[in-house]
């Protein structure tokens, strides 16, 4: 079936579109963060590499697990119908061996189904997949048709220490053809040694019994950053034009564990309740990049603009802040009907020179329900 559903761009845009506007500033942008170090040079490097079958992906998220570039995508329309029938996934994986960037990037490895098309890797529960194909246009019993409940994966979490990796998702609700969709909250699934992913239950009387965070929650799975044992993530809501984004953490060990997630309250406090997380720094439509750069001893968080072309940079000694003012990384290029780019992501794992060369993407659409991920090698001075 070819159905039309609001991707992930859309609903950034509607997000933003009906967000009240205001909330606090963002916190931390002080004269107490590192002085930011200034842009030497950008240079084009074309367009990432990707599955033939591929027709566009966004979220782009990546992370070094195991000598390799694994990178998460969000909505992924395909020029061939995979298992399903479909010529969509509302998520999917690739990966690269290839740690040099410098000639470009192609993601030659990719999690396929048994047509051999690329396929969601984040599993949908039973009750969700009963929903779906009550709903399917192509033999509908329930109203609305086309209703479904979807996936979008987030940042990719190696765990080595446990022999996994932790992927932080949203799940969404959504209808074909309507604007806007619905959020149901976020949560973190599992990949195994063997390849499976599994979505932990977190409360087995709950409506959505695998999330972590719902309803209206803040959901951390905007950015991360892992610092020795512990796991940082980040999450944002919208402003006017722009997203507010606080912070959290907790022993990666046990992530999965609701109750030992602590939220940054301000004033080196972290709290239990997250009705008392401030907000640290105003990120990215559709995610944003934190992560250390040895060269600066600090943290770097790269991140598109709101309803712009333009791609932006933060500094921090912390992941918590104090957070420097944003500054312009680089303006990319103008996307179709005037589409503006987002989901700019920066890729540490192919970062050279202790962290003064960066290799960053970010999505721009090229047509209806198409997409491409233009790489930008970013060379930074000293501060």
């Amino acid at each position: 079936m070819n159905r039309t559903r609001p991707t992930l761009l859309a609903a950034v845009l509607a997000l933003l579109a009906v967000a009240a506007g205001g909330g606090s500033p963002a916190a931390g942008a002080t004269a107490a963060a590192p002085p930011l170090p200034p842009v030497l040079s950008i240079t084009a490097l074309g367009i990432v590499q990707q599955h033939p079958s591929v027709y566009g992906r966004d979220g782009t998220f990546s992370a070094l697990v195991g000598g390799r570039s694994v990178w998460s995508f969000g909505d992924t329309p395909l020029a061939v119908p995979g298992v399903s029938g479909d010529h969509w996934v509302d998520n999917s994986m690739a990966w690269t061996a290839d740690l040099d960037a410098s000639d470009g990037i192609a993601l030659e490895g990719n999690r396929l189904d048994s047509t051999g098309a690329p396929a969601e890797f984040l599993p949908l529960t039973a009750a969700e997949r009963a929903y779906n194909d009550a709903h399917d246009v192509d033999h509908c019993t329930a109203d609305p048709c086309g209703a479904e409940f979807a996936l979008w994966a987030g940042p990719v979490v190696p765990d080595p220490a446990r022999n996994r990796i932790l992927h932080l998702y949203t799940e969404i609700w959504r209808v074909p053809g309507r604007e806007g969709w619905k959020g149901v909250g976020g949560g973190i699934a599992v990949q195994g040694a063997n390849g499976k992913v599994t979505r932990p239950v977190q409360d087995p009387d709950s409506r959505t019994p695998t999330l972590m965070w719902t309803g209206d929650d803040v959901q951390f799975n905007a950015a991360s950053v892992v610092v020795g044992q512990m796991l940082y993530a980040y999450g944002c809501q919208a402003g006017f034009l722009v997203m507010h984004c606080k912070v959290g953490r907790v022993p990666l060990a046990n992530a999965l564990q609701e109750l030992r997630w602590r939220y940054y309250a301000g004033g080196g406090t972290w709290s239990a309740d997250l009705g008392e997380a401030v907000n640290v720094f105003d990120g990215g439509a559709a995610g944003s990049t934190v992560f250390r750069v040895a060269y600066l001893d600090a943290y770097l968080a790269v991140y598109s603009g709101v309803f712009s072309d333009d791609l932006y940079y933060r500094i921090s000694a912390t992941p918590w802040g104090p957070w420097s003012n944003q500054a312009l990384l680089f303006h990319g290029q103008p996307g179709w009907n005037g589409t503006p780019g987002y989901a700019g992501q920066a890729h540490p794992e192919f970062a050279e020179r202790g962290g003064r060369v960066q290799y960053v993407t970010y999505v721009r659409t090229t047509g209806f329900l198409r997409q491409e991920l233009p790489l930008v090698r970013v060379v930074f001075g000293e501060p």
